[in-house]
């Protein structure tokens, strides 16, 4: 595995991939995996660990081996090879048709709650003055989320004294993030400040508490706490295919965080929201729901589109098939005619839908919802008792999404 990051990295210097070395790791590695014996419910950490070992190398090997082929890959090969149980790809169509009126309830509520008198004005984080005045008045208020928010974590589970050890700091980045090599939680100031017509920078609290719960408690404190554990050099580095199971874990914290501060109202009260909690807290149960419908229509859509079942993708009456299955649970009226069209031309000569594309399904897994269904059945619950057990579980490594709940498992069943 570490030639392989060495390989990475050399790609990343001279922009080509060594491609010898790469087929020699791939055999190593397919040998190792071979000698490895399966094991269903392993029921210890050494199994989990020997399990998971399998599985991730299987899985590179895959990936290798697909990049050295230069051959395109199936709809059911591509997500065998992230691990992605199947039955969180199918249930995606149920979930949408039970979820669809609710969406659109929220929908009515955030139009008719939310005052909008003026228009919320994207920065110009390229011109200097508006930048330094922007990051000035962004970086003064996450680090007093960081701080506050720090305080209740540690207060309300063992993982978060861990938070001690990152610095949050202001990106002009679009996109916030955590930077495992200098520990720092970096928070975009385009998505948390915004300017009204009249030039007046605002934050957006509700989305600076969502970043914090998403990038500080999910990916942040995920690396922290993996970095001072004994786990398998193997567990201790992210990869494609751990992905999944980090967006799962996530966007589980992003939630998370915003019911923590429900019920402590000191913790409001020191960030001065108080007063406008309920209203923040409201729209982003709304907008919650709202997002994760539209992710989740996504990822049915690129199931549709990619079914072969459903006939050559180049026939008309196919793709008219294809976008009435995606009319039924839209949102927007115009959304299946845009989506199937954009991606009409995304097949292979098999009639397969581009790599890229169908792997976005990776984000379809459920590991978390699984995983805390095992520690319930032990009676372990996420709250003031449990709470701590599942962090550390949540947080200790970097998994596949099958590895994750076999992991679980095991920790549920000897508390």
């Amino acid at each position: 595995m570490k030639r392989l990051e060495k390989a990475s990295k050399f790609n990343s210097k001279f922009q080509v991939y060594p491609s010898r070395e790469a087929g020699r790791v791939a055999g190593e590695l397919a040998a190792l995996a071979e000698s490895i014996p399966d094991v269903e419910n392993p029921p210890s950490d050494y199994g989990v660990h020997r399990a998971e070992l399998k599985r991730r190398l299987q899985g590179e090997v895959a990936l290798l081996d697909h990049y050295l082929s230069g051959k395109a890959c199936d709809f059911d090969t591509i997500i065998a090879r992230y691990g992605i149980p199947l039955s969180d790809i199918t249930q995606l169509r149920g979930w949408l048709e039970a979820n669809r009126e609710r969406t659109l309830d929220s929908i009515d509520r955030l139009f008719q709650s939310t005052e909008v008198e003026n228009y919320e004005l994207g920065l110009q984080v390229d011109v200097p003055t508006v930048k330094r005045k922007a990051e000035k008045f962004g970086s003064v208020r996450i680090q007093k989320y960081h701080k506050i928010l720090g305080t209740l974590l540690q207060d309300l589970s063992r993982v978060g004294e861990s938070l001690q050890n990152i610095d949050a700091v202001p990106t002009t980045n679009d996109r916030s993030y955590f930077n495992p090599s200098t520990m720092a939680l970096a928070i975009a100031i385009p998505a948390i400040v915004y300017s009204s017509e009249d030039g007046s920078l605002h934050l957006r609290e509700r989305e600076l508490i969502k970043l914090y719960g998403h990038e500080g408690m999910g990916h942040a404190l995920n690396h922290v706490v993996t970095s001072t554990t004994d786990l398998p050099y193997f567990l201790t580095k992210a990869s494609t295919l751990t992905e999944a199971t980090m967006e799962s874990v996530a966007q589980f914290y992003q939630q998370v965080i915003f019911d923590d501060l429900k019920n402590s109202p000191e913790t409001q009260k020191a960030l001065g929201i108080k007063r406008i909690f309920d209203e923040i807290y409201q729209e982003a149960k709304d907008t919650t729901l709202l997002e994760e419908y539209n992710l989740k229509l996504f990822q049915y859509a690129i199931s549709v589109l990619g079914d072969k079942s459903l006939g050559d993708h180049d026939d008309p009456a196919v793709v008219k098939k294809k976008i009435e299955l995606l009319s039924e649970v839209t949102l927007e009226p115009t959304y299946p005619l845009h989506f199937v069209e954009q991606n009409r031309y995304g097949f292979d000569l098999q009639g397969n839908l581009n790599f890229q594309l169908v792997s976005e399904l990776r984000y379809a897994a459920q590991p978390v919802q699984r995983a805390l269904q095992d520690f319930e059945r032990q009676g372990i619950r996420y709250d003031e008792n449990g709470r701590s057990t599942i962090d550390e579980t949540f947080l200790k490594g970097f998994w596949t999404p099958i590895g994750f709940v076999d992991n679980a498992r095991v920790v549920a069943k000897h508390k």
